[in-house]
């Protein structure tokens, strides 16, 4: 959930930037802290668990297929919403500038933020949802053979 919310707000904020003049300080910094905030976002997700299975196993296990096909999905979905969005840009923004609404882009940035998050949000819930099954998976399996063991089998 986390990271659909970081991607809405990084989507939003770009395109509410983009009413800063190319290469101006401001639409600079909002592109950096952007990519910023999507590049933490994504170590905070998966560095943990990789530093956690380098120190206890040695190695990293190969992420989950059903996990990688969720990781494109979401990448194919942010793609043609963004497509769409970029379809959509400039006959938004002027309209609403001609329905005389002021900061035309920063509306539509959050607009852009929202529909990110919609799009994306169900591949990162059913993601997640999967991950805690295994999880839950994996704890039950150990915990039966450490009962196992305590029963001395």
């Amino acid at each position: 959930m986390t990271s659909s919310l970081v991607e809405g707000l990084a989507v939003g904020g770009l395109l509410a930037g983009r009413e800063a003049p190319p290469w101006s300080r401001p639409r600079v910094l909002i592109a950096t802290a952007a990519g910023a905030l999507l590049v933490v976002d994504q170590l905070s997700v998966d560095l943990p668990r990789v530093l956690r299975e380098a120190r206890t196993l040695g190695t990293v296990a190969a992420t989950p297929p059903e996990e990688r096909r969720a990781l494109v999905e979401a990448g194919v979905r942010a793609v043609a919403g963004g497509l769409a969005l970029q379809l959509l840009d400039r006959p938004v923004r002027g309209r609403l500038a001609r329905r005389g609404i002021r900061h035309p882009h920063r509306w539509f940035g959050a607009a852009a933020g929202l529909t990110q998050v919609a799009v994306v949000a169900p591949v990162y819930w059913r993601l997640a949802a999967d991950r805690a099954r295994r999880e839950a998976e994996l704890d039950a399996a150990i915990e039966a053979e450490l009962q196992e063991i305590a029963a001395g089998h």
